[in-house]
């Protein structure tokens, strides 16, 4: 009786553990967002012939921690992770989607908000994609220190601090013409996010509202590729029909913003 009591309370023991860590000794990832939780909201303005992806939320736990391994193979414990994507809510009849996000994410680990990833691209049925391979076009807005560690394209972080961060960029689109591989790449461009000032990552704080409104000029285009002639460097081609041979892999952004200006007067 005594070893039947022992077992059975090892099984209560067993369970409630594995409530908490889930499978395979995982935390516990049910978001639960307290009462007084923070919240973020993202607007995004679709505009017509691009495709809004589903965001992808990041968040960490101090509670729950990961193990990592160093060079030497020694563990080191790291804040536990829990990745989500989320669809954006359409409005009938409107282009705009909009997202609600916890930045407090509660459940049995705290979950708390990291990063926010939003992400788009020039729809599957727009001419211009036959033939190419598709590339996002992201923004990342993080929320702590841990953040996303790819930045998929979208450069160094800028700090911004208000309640409310609106953001218009023009983009262009973009092929780059590889022979080496023999394909063709389209993306947005909008600048070389290498460079601070045209930069889509932020490091918000207190920020509550997220507006996006991407400015898409889709006759625009501009392409890329190896210039053959020289033997280096890369041969654009603009909107004009102007060619720069230069070893950028980038167009220069503000004359495609002036070409741009130019065609509208």
């Amino acid at each position: 009786m005594k070893t039947l009591n022992f077992l059975s309370r090892a099984a209560v023991i067993g369970s409630a553990f594995g409530l908490l860590c889930g499978c395979d000794n995982r935390p516990d990832r049910t978001l639960s967002p307290p009462e007084d939780a923070r919240w973020v909201t993202v607007t995004f303005r679709v505009p017509e012939g691009i495709a809004l992806q589903p965001a992808e939320l990041l968040y960490r736990s101090a509670q729950c921690k990961s193990v990592r391994y160093n060079s030497s193979n020694e563990p080191h414990d790291i804040p536990g992770y829990n990745d989500i994507k989320r669809l954006f809510s359409a409005q009938e009849n409107s282009n705009i989607r909009h997202l609600r996000v916890a930045v407090d994410g509660g459940g049995q680990c705290h979950w708390q908000l990291n990063s926010l990833r939003v992400s788009f691209r020039i729809a599957g049925d727009n001419p211009l994609v036959k033939g190419k391979e598709v590339i996002d076009t992201s923004y990342i807005f993080d929320f702590g220190d841990y953040g996303l560690s790819d930045g998929y394209g979208t450069g160094r972080a800028k700090a911004f601090s208000g309640e409310r961060l609106d953001l218009k960029t023009d983009f262009f689109p973009m092929s780059y013409i590889s022979h080496m591989f023999n394909k063709t790449t389209l993306k947005l461009f909008g600048g070389d996010t290498d460079s601070g000032r045209w930069s889509r990552r932020y490091q918000l704080k207190d920020t509550r509202f997220i507006t996006i409104e991407p400015i898409i000029h889709m006759e625009k285009n501009v392409s890329l590729e190896a210039d053959k002639q020289r033997g280096f460097g890369m041969v654009i081609t603009y909107p004009d029909g102007d060619e720069e041979h230069i070893r950028k892999v980038n167009p220069d952004y503000d004359k495609l913003l002036s070409i741009n200006n130019q065609s509208m007067h």
